[in-house]
C-alpha cells in the first residue's frame, strides 16, 4: 500500500442564525411606518372653485351629506365620487331622489365651466325632484383656500 494518510474530517461546529428577533423587528418598522405614512386618497379631485366672500358652510341642520354633483375645467362630471355623463345623470338623480328625496344636492363646478353647463346641471337636479340645492364656492377671505358651502 502507498504511505498516504487519511486524515479524519474535523467536526465543524454547527452555525444556527436565529432570525425571530430580526422578523420581530422587521414587522415593528412595518407597522410603524404603516401608521405613520400619510396615503394620498384615490379618486380625489383638486378642484379651483369660484371666489365668494358671502359664502357660508352649509347649515348643519340635515344629518345627511348631500349628493355631490362635481363638474371639471375638462368637462368631466362626477355623481358622489363616481364618473357620469349629462345624459347619465338625470336617471341617477332620480334613482337617488326615490332613495332618499330629504337629500340636498351640492354642485362644486370649477371657476371657468362655462354657466350653460351649471344650469344644465340646476335643470336636472329640479327635474329630478330635488328642492335644496348649493353652490361650492371658495371662502375668499379664507387664508386656506378651503371650500364652503352655502
Amino acid at each position: 500500500m502507498s504511505g498516504l494518510v487519511f486524515r479524519r474530517p474535523r467536526a465543524r461546529k454547527q452555525v444556527d442564525l436565529n432570525v425571530t428577533s430580526l422578523v420581530d423587528v422587521l414587522f415593528l418598522l412595518l407597522i410603524f411606518f404603516t401608521l405613520t405614512s400619510t396615503f394620498k386618497r384615490a379618486g380625489e379631485i383638486n378642484l379651483q372653485l369660484p371666489k365668494s366672500t358671502t359664502g357660508q358652510p352649509a347649515a348643519s341642520g340635515a344629518n345627511q351629506e348631500p349628493v355631490d354633483l362635481v363638474l371639471t375645467e375638462k368637462g368631466t362630471l362626477f355623481l358622489d365620487g363616481s364618473p357620469t355623463t349629462f345624459d347619465a345623470v338625470l336617471p341617477s338623480l332620480r334613482a337617488v331622489h326615490a332613495r332618499q328625496p330629504d337629500r340636498q344636492v351640492m354642485i362644486e363646478a370649477e371657476e371657468r365651466v362655462g354657466h350653460g353647463e351649471v344650469v344644465r346641471l340646476l335643470d336636472a337636479v329640479r327635474t329630478a325632484g330635488f328642492t335644496g340645492v348649493g353652490i361650492g364656492v371658495r371662502n375668499a377671505q379664507a387664508a386656506s383656500g378651503g371650500r364652503a358651502r352655502p
